[in-house]
């Protein structure tokens, strides 16, 4: 018998606790980064925080910095000595009390100890370390995985191209080799898709090897229905260049195994509709009822014909609801077409910079894209939506894992996965040039740096206002999102109706 609170609290260690942990290293780097940066160039610090609000531990170390643990896990802070604030903003009667107090107290020679009395780039580098660190994270993160693992990827090959699509209009062919998109060097499948997912209705140059020739085709992606990596339904580019639904994995005692299913196999038609993709199929085993369905598959040349009837298996929807959906237990696309590249240190290195500046450059033309109105804005998430990912991805992991020690394994590399990519994103969202964000201090500097003075402290204060006021109405939205993708006002509306 199923137990309701038992469920809930499953659920609720699943997605909160994995996202607590990842932030509180994403944030301990990112404010360590700061921290390490001030006492390389001297800078006094009273205080490293990791969390906000009261603590719950706090201890000081030889040299009198207090480290403390807020009771608030949702972020921290470095304070520097002097700052009347745990932002760093400064207040100009404040630092001339400081100033006068100092001269008075320690003398000239001590204000150099100081943050707001350093040098111009000092202060820069300090502030800049924060969202460095957070790259050099994920760098990091990426290198050992590449040198443990290797990159996978499909080879970028026409398998397919769906009839009506833009790539059958724009002239694509079943063979073609696409070498370089928008001018660019491509490795695998991966790279188009990446381009073409933020592409409605703008066109893409494609240099093609078909055959002994080389030929330039364009085509514009139309908006379309995109299934991600945790089976969620996007409103995203779609090109139509298909991939084959070939079997990468058959979960031991499973309808598939049962049948005769093997790695490699490719599923060509299910219950009498074509297959154009993996998507494809696991649409048509949802929609199943449990009834057998007939799958023409490719073997090595051959075409064979299966009998197999999906299982049952009960999930867990985001409102704690339980409910059935139907199962052949098939893995997607790891068979022989899957490449594997291996990777030495230094090349790791190289490579997991590509990665770091590729994640970049698609959040800066995701956000080009919702302010000329090209894009909703509907994929901003938060904390929340950081939580549905992590535990998203705990499922995932625990549903292909057949004993204990495979799901810690599997769960702790997506976890790893999780933390370069949001490290990425706290990097690149402080490097925003609003106030209060690191990006924000960088800005008034550099109008320092060319007005030989800084802002006035009056137009310094009415910017940190108005930083704080996008920054809270931008946490706002994402919250929003958030709670519109777990469905949390549908499930209030049902308690009432």
């Amino acid at each position: 018998m199923e137990n309701p609170l038992i469920d809930f609290l499953t659920n609720a260690l699943l997605y909160v606790i994995p996202i607590l942990v990842i932030l509180g290293v994403v944030v301990t780097v990112h404010e360590m980064g700061h921290f390490l940066a001030a006492r390389w160039l001297g800078t006094a610090v009273d205080r490293f925080s990791i969390g906000f609000g009261k603590p719950i531990a706090s201890w000081r170390d030889k040299g009198g910095v207090e480290w403390r643990i807020g009771w608030i896990p949702l972020g921290g802070y470095v304070r520097f000595s002097g700052d009347d604030n745990a932002a760093s903003i400064p207040d100009e009667e404040d630092l001339a009390t400081l100033r006068s107090d100092l001269l008075a107290i320690e003398g000239e020679a001590a204000l150099g100890r100081y943050f707001h009395f350093k040098p111009l780039w000092q202060r820069a580098v300090i502030v800049a370390a924060g969202p460095i660190a957070n790259f050099l994270l994920a760098i990091t993160v990426f290198a050992v995985l590449l040198m443990s693992f290797g990159e996978q990827f499909y080879p970028a090959r026409v398998d397919g191209v769906k009839a009506g699509s833009p790539a059958e209009r724009a002239g694509f062919h079943v063979g073609d080799k696409v070498l370089r998109v928008n001018g660019s060097k491509i490795q695998g499948f991966d790279d188009i898709e990446r381009t073409v997912l933020l592409s409605s209705g703008t066109p893409i140059d494609f240099l093609v090897e078909r055959g002994d020739r080389e030929i330039e085709i364009q085509a514009t992606p139309e908006r379309g229905v995109v299934i991600d990596a945790l089976g969620k339904p996007q409103q995203l580019g779609v090109l139509g260049l298909i991939q084959p639904a070939r079997i990468g994995g058959v979960s031991p005692g499973s309808p598939a195994e049962l049948a005769g299913l093997l790695v490699g196999d490719i599923i060509l038609r299910a219950d009498g509709k074509p297959v154009e993709g993996f998507a494809d199929l696991q649409r048509t085993v949802l929609a199943s009822g449990g009834k057998p369905l007939a799958l023409l598959v490719q073997r090595r040349g051959e075409k064979l014909e299966f009998q197999v009837a999906p299982a049952a298996a009960s999930v867990t929807d985001k409102d704690g609801k339980s409910r059935q959906v139907w199962r052949l237990g098939l893995g997607q696309s790891a068979g022989a077409e899957v490449m594997t590249r291996r990777y030495n240190p230094l090349q790791a290195v190289a490579r997991g910079t590509e990665q770091c500046w590729e994640s970049i450059s698609l959040t800066v033309t995701y956000l080009k894209r919702v302010v000329t109105g090209r894009e909703t804005a509907e994929q901003l998430s938060g904390p929340l939506g950081m939580a549905q990912v992590a535990g998203d991805l705990s499922k995932r992991a625990k549903a292909a894992s057949p004993d204990l020690a495979m799901f810690a394994r599997n769960w702790a590399l997506l976890m790893v996965q999780l933390v370069a990519t949001i490290s990425v994103g706290i990097g690149f969202l402080n490097l925003l040039p609003i106030p209060v964000l690191d990006g924000g201090h960088l800005l008034f500097y550099g109008y320092e740096a060319v007005a030989r003075r800084p802002l006035t402290a009056k137009v310094q204060a009415a910017g940190y206002r108005v930083g704080l006021a996008l920054v809270l109405g931008l946490m706002l939205f994402a919250t929003w999102n958030d709670l519109q993708r777990l469905r949390v006002f549908n499930l209030f509306g049902g308690l009432f109706s």
